[in-house]
């Protein structure tokens, strides 16, 4: 008792300085970010992001197919020009430096609704919600960045603001343009229609709705004058029509029946696990109800909190979910506040619209919880009392309660099991291994600026070496396969228009070939890594045994480095690199 007692009036002081708190969670969200992404060194993910902004000034159609995520290589580009020097760890910067604004903008939405103590508790949750660690600067963190940016602009619009209007359109465009299924947030065009049906003004809807429209066109012809001012436009079209026939590649790992295959997977992962989170409380109450025996509370929440921890150990959809779950209730059971109902339709967009078009909701669905998360703990903190009873046929009536000390119970549970989850899966993306043993930096590579294992700080200075030292005219370089994070650390440029030339598929991959060896491009050095990109175990990605996924794809490299006549320059445990007689 004591225990929730000095829970409660830490939450009591935190109400009582609005300001502290929203200043306080930026301070520590960067930090945080600053000391965690210290570590980590991935080959793969980073080194493709890392690579377009490397590029896309000097050299944007060697990183064509990253086009579609342009913004994001507009901004990562010019923080390349500028904080270079950093390294990968400037990018870590980066992304500190854009979660601090999500925390400011996330305070600002939801200060009007909310107590201070529980945006606070919801904000903590998703800064240390682990999820992939992704915590690099990326599209994704830069996407829900401006999302809560529309729909602050959409409140400011919802009070009467008309200028606000225009900007929520253009924002809608930009999110766009940082990803190009972030178009499907256009969506929102659509509020002040809703807003309509509850206040029945539609003559004012029909002017807001114009102003959405009129801001996605000054948008889209500022990012026009910008992609001619740079030479960027033929770029972004190639980029664009190389989906088409992506999407007709069944080898292709984005193709439109490998996305929805992954959605279905996604939803049915989603329900499953929120009737096994609804199972655990509904254990608790039962063990507590009706179990007679000392400590039961103690001993029921102790197996519960082994159960949810167990639930988040096996995938993150439990607590999607349960995200999810507050977000229906707040949009269906608060119609009477158009305000709150539309801030609950808009976490509904969140979490279940963005991830459109990536190849599992894995990707993104930690950054998704910002606005849906504060929904939740809101109501684990409300009180509660609702009473079940079920007759049997002799008459006999069973029932349950949930009243509010059963209620604060299950919350604690929750919290524990949250606690325990963040503090074991600490971990670093794509780069396995304990944080203990990531106390080493590359010393050839001068860019890897992040601490990592002892074998991968050696492993990156081997290959590095061997690359730099047998580079060709041109200094292009293709890799087969999982190592994109090598163009970056060795500034070589992508020969096929990607970082990762096997993103594509087999077809993509022969035409790519084609295309690249007809043009006026020097031919390239090829690297083949024989290392895993996650823990560095060794991989043969030409053995069509070990990846048959890959076999079309190297049968059309090996046709390729015949055709002109390639030999083996080097070799060692971690790489080989062919190149061809000079």
């Amino acid at each position: 008792m004591q225990l929730l007692q000095n829970i409660s009036d830490i939450m009591s002081l935190l109400d009582r300085h609005p300001r502290r708190c929203k200043w306080g969670m930026v301070v520590f969200a960067f930090v945080y970010y600053l000391l965690i992404s210290l570590q980590g060194l991935d080959y793969a993910d980073e080194g493709f992001s890392l690579t377009f902004y490397q590029n896309i000034f000097t050299h944007p159609a060697d990183v064509e197919y990253l086009f579609l995520y342009y913004l994001t290589g507009l901004i990562g580009g010019v923080w390349e020009i500028l904080f270079g020097w950093l390294g990968t760890y400037g990018y870590r910067i980066l992304f500190a430096l854009t979660s601090c604004g999500i925390v400011l903008t996330t305070f600002a939405i939801l200060r009007p609704y909310f107590k201070p103590s529980v945006i606070v508790l919801s904000t903590l949750a998703c800064v240390l919600w682990p999820g992939l660690c992704l915590y690099y600067f990326n599209h994704d963190c830069l996407t829900i960045l401006l999302f809560l940016l529309t729909i602050l602009a959409m409140q400011r619009g919802l009070g009467g603001n008309k200028v606000a209007w225009y900007l929520m359109g253009g924002l809608i465009v930009l999110n766009g343009m940082v990803r190009l299924p972030n178009f499907a947030l256009a969506i929102l065009f659509f509020v002040p229609f809703v807003e309509a049906a509850y206040r029945e003004n539609y003559y004012n809807a029909f002017h807001n709705a114009l102003r959405i429209l009129g801001g996605m066109i000054i948008a889209s012809g500022v990012m026009l004058v910008v992609m001619l001012a740079l030479q960027h436009l033929s770029v972004w079209f190639s980029s664009i029509g190389s989906l088409f026939v992506m999407s007709g590649d069944s080898s292709d790992t984005h193709n439109l029946q490998r996305l929805i295959g992954s959605y279905t997977y996604t939803y049915k992962a989603i329900v499953t696990s929120s009737l096994y989170v609804f199972l655990v409380c509904l254990i608790y109450i039962v063990a507590t109800q009706y179990v007679k025996l000392r400590g039961n509370k103690l001993i029921a929440g102790a197996i519960c909190v082994a159960i949810l921890y167990a639930l988040l150990t096996r995938n993150i959809y439990a607590m999607w979910g349960a995200v999810t779950a507050a977000s229906l209730i707040y949009a269906f059971c608060n119609r009477s506040d158009c305000n709150v109902m539309i801030m609950a339709l808009s976490a509904l967009v969140m979490l279940v619209v963005i991830p459109i078009g990536g190849d599992s909701y894995n990707n993104i669905s930690n950054s998704c919880m910002w606005l849906g998360m504060p929904l939740l703990i809101d109501l684990m903190r409300r009180p509660l009392k609702l009473k079940i009873t079920i007759d049997d046929a002799r008459e006999q009536r069973y029932g349950i309660t949930i009243d509010e000390s059963t209620s604060r119970d299950i919350s604690l549970i929750a919290g524990v099991a949250f606690i325990f989850f963040v503090a074991t899966h600490s971990v670093c993306y794509f780069d396995d291994g304990s944080r203990l043993e990531k106390l080493y930096r590359p010393q050839v590579a001068t860019v890897a600026t992040t601490y990592t294992s002892h074998q991968r700080a050696q492993l990156t200075d081997c290959i590095v070496t061997a690359t730099l030292k047998h580079r060709m005219p041109g200094n292009y370089l293709l890799i087969f396969d999982n190592a994109p994070m090598l163009h970056y650390l060795t500034g070589m440029q992508p020969y096929l228009g990607s970082p990762w030339s096997t993103f594509w598929g087999a077809d993509m991959f022969q035409r790519q070939l084609y295309d690249a060896e007809h043009s006026p491009r020097q031919l390239p050095l090829i690297a083949i890594p024989h290392f895993y990109y996650r823990d560095l175990s060794h991989t043969d990605y030409l053995n069509a045994i070990e990846h048959p996924e890959l076999h079309a794809k190297a049968n059309a490299l090996i046709e390729f480095m015949q055709r002109h006549g390639y030999y083996e320059a080097y070799s060692d445990a971690y790489i080989t690199l062919y190149k061809v007689p000079q």
